[in-house]
């Protein structure tokens, strides 16, 4: 015999009811409770000529009139007049389909607020070669950074400032990478001092993993200005 649809079912109750003739249909009926505790209606044809349309008929009956929504049906599907399988079963449920709760929207996640402005100051121009202390600051980095600060200023609904330090690839990374942090951090420093919220401000350093250029192999004088653009702190304001 062969099961048309899956559904997990147990006998709960009671025959309902049940007739038989001579020339009439033969059939059981019981009320089944399925794996989730709904409650169906279930329904058994036999005989030689009953057929998957005498199930139907007997489940409209028991309906009263209400639709008959099908659950699952057993019993392979064939003409009501072939004899070689005419074994019907058919659980249902009275009524129209219930309504499928709409699930509550989530909330929307927080856009993060956009980028608003960028800027890019070269480190050659900001500090001594190798230095990173607000000491060691160029006269004409600082001018830079103080006009970068002013247009900071200018810009409302700032709610991030990101600080990155750069460095070219020449030297060992265990010194370009805290080489780029303390560059960042003083700069963060120095723009808190200029009247800018510490708390929007982060500073971090990626030594030479960012790099911009594609500069040939060695450490020669053309390769140290072809790297020029590498040595850099890049500044990225986002607001709403």
């Amino acid at each position: 015999m062969k099961q048309i649809s899956g559904w997990s079912l147990s006998l709960s109750l009671v025959f309902l009811a049940g007739c038989s003739s001579a020339s009439g249909p033969t059939f059981n009926a019981y009320t089944v409770t399925a794996a989730d505790g709904s409650r169906l209606q279930q329904v058994e044809c036999h005989g030689v000529f009953e057929g998957p349309a005498t199930c139907m008929k007997i489940a409209e009956r028991i309906c009263h009139g209400e639709p008959v929504r099908p659950v699952q049906k057993v019993g392979r599907l064939l003409p009501d007049s072939d004899q070689a399988d005419v074994t019907r079963r058919l659980t249902f449920a009275c009524g129209d389909a219930p309504d499928t709760p709409v699930a509550a929207a989530s909330p929307p996640a927080a856009a993060e607020p956009p980028t608003v402005a960028q800027f890019v100051l070269q480190s050659d121009a900001l500090f001594a070669f190798g230095q990173s202390s607000r000491a060691s600051m160029l006269p004409g980095g600082a001018a830079s950074l103080d006009e970068v600060i002013a247009r900071i200023k200018q810009r409302s609904g700032v709610q991030a400032i990101s600080v990155v330090g750069h460095t070219d690839r020449l030297g060992p990374e265990t010194l370009n990478q805290p080489l780029s942090l303390a560059r960042a951090q003083t700069i963060r420093e120095y723009m808190i001092d200029h009247g800018l919220n510490r708390e929007l401000i982060h500073a971090t350093g990626v030594g030479s993993r960012d790099s911009t250029t594609q500069c040939p192999d060695g450490a020669s004088r053309a390769v140290i200005a072809c790297l020029q653009p590498d040595r850099r702190v890049s500044i990225e304001v986002r607001a709403q």
